[in-house]
């Protein structure tokens, strides 16, 4: 049941205008039958004639009534559904906050002094002067934390168009709950893309043709076949039925 409501809902431009021209059509021939009406002369005449005038007025009250109630199930059940959306309470299973790398401090080189201050004496020479050792010292390599890769901010401009989880800058792995906002005006369609890093182009993960108001958009299964690592590009794609574009870009690190 509701599957068939969600597509009344869908196709509600195409039933208003089906029902737009239904009733037109029988308004005319209820016209044209009322005409007829007031030109009979005979009583069977007259008796055929209103018949047909009520049935064509009777058409037209139930293309007026269809019109309104596929009206009502395009307006309510957008409602309804976002009415029993659970609201995002924790991060989807399998993100993990990116590890910070921290510098560890290098050791301090310590010099070492030795003196040598042997002195041997010779009878009749004069006695030789002591003499300071050199100092020698050791220098100690400082290890190096390696530098994360720039981390760019994320790119939602449109607040119709958001990516609550996973958080931008996460790692994720696995199977990812998406949770957000898809619903624009004119709403087509709704797809996922990921763009690799060094990418030029972004590659399509899923699409969805129901808008989504702070729930659960969809998952994203990440396969053995992503490279590990990042900041890759994960985009929420809004598709309007006339082919413009809102996105909501975040940064992702996948993990192994």
């Amino acid at each position: 049941m509701a599957t068939i409501l969600d597509w009344l809902a869908r196709q509600a431009v195409l039933f208003y205008i089906a029902c737009g021209i239904g009733a037109v059509v029988y308004v005319f021939l209820a016209s044209a039958a009322h005409r007829r009406l007031r030109a009979a002369r005979f009583s069977l005449e007259r008796e055929v004639t209103q018949r047909q005038e009520r049935r064509a007025w009777v058409m037209v009250g139930l293309f007026v009534a269809l019109g309104l109630l596929v009206f009502g199930i395009s307006v309510l059940r957008p409602a309804e559904q976002v009415a029993l959306t659970p609201e995002p309470t924790q991060l989807a299973a399998g993100i993990t906050p990116v590890p910070t790398a921290t510098a560890t401090p290098a050791p301090t080189a310590t010099p070492t002094l030795t003196a040598e201050n042997t002195a041997v004496e010779t009878p009749g020479a004069p006695s030789p002067t002591p003499t300071a050792g050199a100092v020698t010292e050791t220098p100690t390599v400082a290890p190096t934390a390696t530098p994360l890769p720039p981390l760019e901010p994320p790119n939602c401009p449109s607040p119709d168009v958001q990516i609550t989880a996973p958080v931008a800058g996460s790692s994720v792995k696995g199977t990812v709950e998406v949770w957000g906002t898809a619903q624009i005006n004119s709403f087509a369609y709704y797809k996922f893309e990921i763009q690799f890093q060094g990418a030029n182009t972004p590659n399509f993960i899923a699409q969805f043709d129901r808008p989504v108001s702070s729930g659960i958009l969809g998952y994203w299964t990440i396969t053995g076949d992503y490279p590990v690592g990042g900041p890759h590009r994960f985009r929420l794609v809004v598709v309007d039925v006339y082919g413009n574009t809102t996105d909501c870009v975040i940064p992702v690190f996948i993990s192994p």
